[in-house]
């Protein structure tokens, strides 16, 4: 072989050597910038996730402390009883009370939309579905509270604030088991099948 080839030659695997490392690191930097754009998608996703998850968790546990001043303290025994402890919670009659606990369940089912449009893994959809439920079902033991001014006797009264605070105490519990949840898909990082 002259030497003139030989020079042709190791310019030739030269250029095949740079073109091929130019490829490669082309390549390289495309994977990275494309793990780059996932891990900030996946950020972006799980912050716009978190805070939908705490105004959830936030207007649920709203919900749930609302008028546990009714089943705190002695029965009312009468009219005048009844009527002060629906002050006590800063409302003028029972109405009012009940219609602050639609609202809330209302707030509760507006946020339920959002949380279940953020995506997630399902169990967060099932978890804050149960959370929605047991707010509507304190809603409904709200609704059945009598007026103060048809005070239904002693019993009739404490199985309606039985039943309320049966109520929310099961919405503390489904509030509690979707926070669990909610951690649990926060702290995904994409690595677990």
């Amino acid at each position: 072989m002259d030497a003139g080839l030989a020079a042709v030659l190791g310019a030739l695997a030269g250029a095949v050597a740079t073109t091929g490392a130019a490829f490669a690191t082309g390549w390289s930097a495309r994977e990275q910038a494309k793990i780059a754009a996932r891990a900030e998608h996946r950020r972006q996703r799980r912050d716009a996730r978190q805070a939908v998850y705490e105004e959830f968790i936030d207007a649920a546990r709203t919900h749930a402390a609302h008028a546990t001043h009714l089943s705190i303290g002695p029965m009312p025994q009468n009219e005048e009883e009844f009527r002060q402890l629906v002050r006590e919670g800063g409302n003028q009659e029972t109405d009012s009370l009940i219609m602050e606990s639609y609202t809330l369940h209302g707030k509760i089912e507006k946020i339920l939309t959002r949380v279940q449009l953020a995506g997630g893994p399902a169990d967060i959809g099932a978890a804050a579905k149960s959370v929605c439920n047991s707010s509507f079902a304190v809603m409904g033991s709200m609704a059945a509270l009598p007026s103060e001014r048809r005070f239904p006797g002693r019993e009739a009264l404490a199985e309606v604030l039985r039943e309320i605070h049966e109520r929310q105490m099961r919405l503390d519990e489904v509030i509690d088991r979707f926070v669990e949840a909610a951690s649990v898909a926060l702290d995904d990082d994409g690595t677990r099948p």
